[in-house]
């Protein structure tokens, strides 16, 4: 954490990294909330919280933090290949 001089500077310097797993935004400004989370490249953006998330929700990490979901019932989606068996009775 570190203090810049206005809004637009912290977007841009948090923007401006090779990682893009998450970002927390401090601010009381709806505004500058729903700026920060559009224009972060991160998979996910906490508005005024350090630790959190939807619950059940999933999220992509951007850049060098990885690829692919990291929680979620996507995570499970990505560890599995599906397979369809279509089993008719013999005829008799």
């Amino acid at each position: 954490m570190r203090v810049v001089p206005d809004f637009d500077t912290a977007l841009r310097e948090a923007a401006d990294d090779r990682y893009g797993l998450a970002a927390t935004v401090l601010t009381a400004d709806r505004g500058h909330a729903q700026e920060a989370w559009r224009a972060l490249p991160v998979g996910t953006v906490k508005i005024n919280e350090v630790f959190g998330g939807a619950p059940g929700g999933a999220s992509q990490p951007r850049r060098a933090s990885g690829n692919g979901f990291g929680f979620g019932p996507e995570l499970l989606d990505e560890m599995t290949v599906i397979k369809v068996v279509d089993i008719s009775p013999p005829n008799t």
